[in-house]
């Protein structure tokens, strides 16, 4: 049995095509009730079936919206995507995941690719510079881009991060309230990402006059681990860890020398990973609002969908809270303030 087409149903309701397409695109003026009630009585014994993406293309619109990130299964990102998808699932959109796996020809095919598709906006949490340009474009031409976590410095687009400048100010200052006289600063390529930057020029402002050190190659932290302990003869010393590879890294290379922590050197990095909490007593770390960076990131680009794109660019800056543990030889919360304390988990 050939299934049912808007024609078999106009014939046996006794209307015509256009009206039966009115009353599926939901356009009851001027349609009476005894009408609406025998298509509505015809579709369901005819077991009709429209075809929702013919539909969606004519209406020039899908109901999808395109979400690009550099790794899936990085747990960081994991907690982004669920944002997004739980706002996107609520105002009634599908979400179409891809990830770059940090590549920007990648990222850059996936970007053309879904607009092909026509999704009706993208959520990007970028790789790198590269498709910044790209983006931008795009931006202009009409489509409806925001970018996730990761920023740039250009207010062309709509941008939702959290407060990496404040934060990590706040950590470094923390640090070195609790009686550490050296920092160092572990991270990989920093021109990678604007994130990364912002941290880095974070540590810079906050460590002025005071003993740091800097590493911006992630394939060497064991001996940077030496090399920063040699240089600060003695003192007490303390890494920061400004991406969560790093302080796995890191932790990596304080566990190969048998250092002990706080004993030997402290530790803090990003992000509030659950593997933090199991190691040697609990490793100190900055805990991001991820989940939320995804729902507003989704909640305005939905906005931009439904509203245009008149209204002014939205750059949304989330707070994150610190979390010291035993390696910094604390268990205390701390949020922008270094003297606002809050009980730890």
């Amino acid at each position: 049995m050939n299934p049912a087409t808007i024609e078999s149903v106009s014939q046996q309701a006794g209307v015509s095509k256009t009206t039966v397409s009115r009353y599926l695109n939901g356009k009851f003026e001027h349609m009476s009730a005894k009408t609406k009630a025998r298509i509505k009585e015809t579709i369901e014994a005819l077991d009709y079936q429209p075809n929702l993406i013919a539909r969606s293309l004519k209406l020039k619109k899908t109901g999808l919206i395109g979400v690009i990130v550099p790794d899936i299964i990085n747990p960081v990102t994991v907690n982004l995507v669920k944002g997004v998808i739980d706002h996107c699932t609520q105002e009634g959109y599908q979400v179409v995941i891809a990830s770059s796996d940090e590549q920007s020809d990648k990222e850059k095919e996936y970007v053309l690719s879904m607009l092909n598709r026509k999704v009706e906006g993208l959520i990007v949490n970028i790789a790198d510079y590269n498709n910044y340009d790209l983006l931008k474009t795009l931006t202009e031409r009409g489509e409806k881009i925001v970018l996730a976590d990761r920023t740039i410095c250009d207010s062309i687009l709509d941008m939702v991060t959290t407060d990496n400048y404040n934060m990590t100010r706040t950590v470094v200052k923390a640090l070195y309230e609790k009686g550490y006289e050296a920092v160092g600063f572990f991270s990989p390529e920093l021109l990678k990402s604007n994130v990364r930057l912002t941290r880095y020029n974070a540590f810079l402002d906050e460590s002025a006059g005071k003993l740091a050190y800097l590493l911006h190659n992630e394939n060497e932290y064991k001996k940077a681990i030496q090399d920063f302990l040699s240089k600060t003869q003695g003192k007490k010393a303390a890494i920061f860890a400004s991406t969560p590879m790093s302080l796995l890294n890191v932790v990596s290379g304080i566990h190969e020398l048998n250092l002990k922590t706080p004993e030997d050197i402290g530790i803090c990095g990003y992000d509030n990973l659950p593997w933090t909490k199991l190691v040697g007593g609990g490793i100190s770390v900055v805990e991001q609002p991820l989940y939320e960076v995804g729902w507003e990131s989704a909640k305005i680009l939905i906005d931009r969908i439904k509203n245009g794109i008149d209204n002014p660019v939205k750059y949304v800056e989330l707070k994150s809270k610190l979390i010291l543990r035993n390696s910094t030889g604390d268990n205390v919360t701390v949020n922008q303030s270094w003297k606002e304390i809050i009980k730890n988990d």
